[in-house]
């Protein structure tokens, strides 16, 4: 065994005993945090991170604004429909499908 294969193993050794030492103690480590976050009213705000960020609820679509059938429209945003390039290859002007506002 080549001495970096020795020590490629080593290091491989050393950060699987690393991690199952921070596994072990990490449990006693967070209620010692959350201990002292209540004793001394510590609030995660004060810590310069707030809790985990909540999606709004109500998100509305975007309205379509070209429609050639039910099941075919398109908001006018991100990437062309198949449909749209379609008619755009043809020569056609996609504003004749234009949804009145």
């Amino acid at each position: 065994m080549s001495k970096v294969a020795e020590l490629n193993a080593k290091i491989a050794q050393l950060e699987k005993e690393r991690n199952e030492i921070i596994n072990a103690e990490r449990k006693s480590v967070i209620d010692d945090i959350r201990a002292k976050l209540v004793t001394y009213n510590i609030s995660l705000d004060e810590l310069g991170r707030k809790g985990k960020a909540v999606k709004s609820a109500t998100k509305t679509p975007s309205p379509i604004k070209y429609r050639k059938s039910e099941h075919e429209y398109w908001v006018g945003r991100g990437p062309k429909p198949q449909w749209v390039k379609a008619i755009e290859a043809a020569g056609e002007s996609i504003e004749l499908y234009r949804i009145p506002e």
